[in-house]
């Protein structure tokens, strides 16, 4: 199989996941923007922000389940295609061809963990249990996984140790605030 009909798909597949992962033309409403009412025709909850930017009560429904059903995919892909790949050595070794798919997998899971982390980061910031002690390390690993994704452009894989040092931080700050987080092995970026 050439290089040219394996580069084509992945570049389109990878083009369209960076389309849909733009953060300004997210379809997700920040908790200030969205609506007051749900499908239900119930009020949503509504509180005010303490004095540490997070609200004092929930200010949308379900955000400790969001939280944990976005950080288990985001922290089940990040194993599964970028950690465990890493610690056996896969991207050092093989040939052209095999490298190449590789980067792209990582990237394209890459992508796609920014993207749960940021959803996740939405909801923490909607939940006063949750904002307190996770708010600041979510931030901190979606920019780590932005070092991962600009690296691992390059080939470089220095950074995904780095956000596997915070990935296992969030999950113990987590466990402790209540929010154990369950991992997906089976998480898929496609």
């Amino acid at each position: 199989m050439s290089l040219r009909k394996i580069m084509i798909p992945l570049l389109i597949s990878l083009a369209l996941l960076v389309g849909g992962c733009n953060s300004k033309n997210s379809s997700v409403a920040s908790p200030a923007t969205q609506p007051s009412t749900v499908a239900t025709g119930t009020s949503a909850p509504t509180s005010t922000t303490g004095t540490n930017g997070c609200p004092t009560s929930n200010t949308t429904n379900f955000a400790k389940t969001k939280f944990l059903l976005h950080t288990g995919l985001a922290f089940g892909a990040f194993h599964r295609y970028l950690y465990k790949p890493y610690r056996a050595g896969t991207y050092t070794s093989g040939s052209a061809v095999h490298k190449v798919l590789v980067f792209g997998k990582a990237g394209a899971a890459a992508l796609f963990i920014k993207r749960e982390v940021r959803l996740a980061i939405v909801d923490v910031q909607s939940s006063p249990i949750l904002c307190k002690s996770l708010a600041a390390p979510l931030s901190s690993l979606s920019d780590k996984i932005g070092s991962v994704v600009s690296k691992l452009k390059s080939g470089d894989t220095s950074a995904i140790q780095d956000a596997q040092t915070a990935v296992t931080s969030i999950e113990g700050a987590a466990a402790q605030g209540g929010a154990a987080i369950t991992e997906d092995p089976n998480a898929t970026i496609g």
